[in-house]
Parts: C-alpha cells; structure tokens; sequence
C-alpha cells in the first residue's frame, strides 16, 4: 500500500467555504471540512489505490471504466494540486 496523500480542498469545497465563512484565515480549514464530511477525500483516495492496484486487471475487461475513473482524478487533480504530506 502506498503511503496517502494530502489532497488540497476540492474547488467546489473552497467555493461553499468562502460563502459560510468570511475570515479567510479559516476558509482553507472549512473547506477542508466539507470535502472530509462529503467523503470527497476519501472517495478519491480509493479510487486511486484501487486503479493503482488493479488498473491493468480491470482494463481488459472494461478499458472505458478506467478510462473514466482516470479522467475523473485528472479533473479532481486540476481542482485540487496534491500536496506531499
């Protein structure tokens, strides 16, 4: 297993902080929140251990799947850099 990352706060996340708390000293904080009470983090942590485990044996049986699930951590990866921990 592979060590977990430290995601940055979704952009969705980071938007719905800036509305619910004013002191952007703290926005980060809540933000960080939200995406951790959504499940956001850990839904996408998974996702990533599992194509990292199991990519290849998944896409010879459904290469769009993992085509998909790729674009998905792209997307969330140019919302959200990843931080080392």
């Amino acid at each position: 297993m592979t060590p977990a990352t430290k995601h940055a706060p979704s952009a969705g996340a980071l938007r719905a902080a800036c509305q619910i708390e004013a002191d952007p000293s703290l926005q980060q904080r809540v933000a960080e929140l939200i995406d951790r009470e959504t499940g956001l983090r850990a839904l996408t942590e998974n996702l990533e251990k599992i194509i990292a485990e199991a990519g290849d044996l998944v896409e010879t049986r459904s290469p769009e799947l993992v085509a998909e699930a790729r674009a998905v951590l792209r997307h969330c990866a140019d919302e959200a850099p990843r931080q080392a921990e």
